[in-house]
């Protein structure tokens, strides 16, 4: 009977919810396993870091709520960890800014519903992560730095749709 069930049992067997949990203003990121702090880091942020993204170009990291999109192995920037920006807030933002048109929102609106990697050409920005090359200083395009060994780690440790928290 136990040969029969062990099968079963060892594929209901579920990861952990894993999260990382990015403050801005402290230059800190934890990755958050369960309910459990596993590791923190020191992060550096876009060189225009204070409040959220709102267009390509502006070096600010997006704040909210988004999910790993897709990973780079090939990274420029060593590892890369893609995050699901824009997410459809900032879509609706631009739509009613004029930035944007109806189908880029409802693209990113769609993506986001179906936790894929949203449109990353639009006047939005995009291309917007999680890699390394290090934590000095602020020095990214709006993306979160840290060194080549922690975005070694992270890549490892992190799967496309898991959750990522930008908080101010």
């Amino acid at each position: 009977m136990l040969a029969i069930l062990l099968p079963v049992l060892l594929t209901t067997v579920t990861r952990p919810a894993h999260t990382l949990e990015i403050y801005k203003s402290e230059r800190k990121m934890e990755l958050v396993v369960g309910k459990e702090i596993l590791r923190t880091f020191k992060v550096a942020l876009g060189s225009a870091p204070s409040g959220d993204k709102e267009r390509r170009g502006d070096s600010k990291t997006p704040e909210g709520e988004f999910y790993v999109a897709w990973k780079n192995p090939r990274s420029s920037f060593h590892r890369f960890l893609g995050l699901s920006y824009p997410m459809p807030r900032h879509a609706e933002r631009a739509l009613a800014g004029g930035l944007i048109d109806r189908s880029t929102r409802d693209a990113i609106v769609r993506a986001a519903s179906k936790k894929t990697q949203p449109p990353q050409s639009s006047m939005l920005g995009g291309f917007v992560g999680i890699h390394g090359g290090g934590s000095g200083e602020d020095w990214t395009l709006g993306c979160i730095a840290v060194s080549d060994e922690e975005a070694e780690f992270l890549f490892s440790e992190m799967q496309v749709g898991d959750r990522i928290v930008v908080h101010p």
